[in-house]
């Protein structure tokens, strides 16, 4: 019988080394499973950034409907303090109406008695009235008490001592105060002309 035997002679580096066929294998998987696990890493990361802009898209549109509802808001609450101001307003110019008639008809309660004269004590040429709003106190005038009108009064008195009645009856009411401006004396009609300021106390009582 023939035995053939096969005998490598080529030095030890140039021998071929006959590797086992599963190390073959797992060198072409492996780097198949890298790129599979990078392209599955890359899949994740990409559909994580759709659902992030996607969630920034709508964030922005809930921010810009939130932004028109503050603007709405504000301009509600701006309209409601208009209206509070308004309302405001109303009742201080209620607060501080005036009723003319009945200053005047106070003021007319003031007059001294006419007595058995002919001739009116005192008379009114001229009567100007107007408010005063806000109520203000003058340390200066109406003995520095608070007046919310006042009345300029101008016209003729007989003598001065029924005009320093006139004026004591103001100072003593509980409704005027008096702030005296000039009289003079009309020799051809021996009557003396007179002007002053009636204060309307704020607070007065009225009838």
């Amino acid at each position: 019988m023939l035995v053939l035997i096969n005998i490598n002679l080529l030095p030890k580096h140039l021998k071929r080394v006959h590797e086992p066929a599963h190390w073959k294998l797992i060198a072409v998987l492996f780097p198949l499973a890298v790129l599979m696990g990078l392209g599955a890493i890359q899949f994740t990361i990409s559909q994580r950034e759709k659902s992030i802009n996607r969630e920034i898209v709508n964030l922005e549109i809930k921010n810009q409907k939130l932004q028109e509802s503050i603007r709405e808001q504000r301009r509600l609450q701006a309209e409601s303090q208009r209206f509070r101001n308004l309302l405001s307003i109303r009742d201080q110019v209620r607060s501080n109406q005036i009723s003319w008639t009945s200053q005047i008809s106070n003021l007319l309660e003031t007059l001294p008695a006419q007595g058995s004269s002919e001739r009116p004590l005192i008379d009114f040429d001229s009567l100007n009235m107007q408010s005063v709003d806000p109520p203000r106190a003058d340390s200066e005038r109406y003995e520095g008490q608070t007046i919310n009108a006042e009345i300029n009064v101008s016209g003729q008195v007989k003598d001065t001592q029924a005009l320093a009645n006139f004026i004591e009856s103001l100072e003593s009411s509980s409704k005027f105060g008096v702030d005296f401006q000039s009289t003079t004396r009309n020799t051809d009609a021996e009557v003396y002309s007179y002007s002053l300021t009636v204060g309307s106390l704020a607070g007065g009582s009225e009838e």
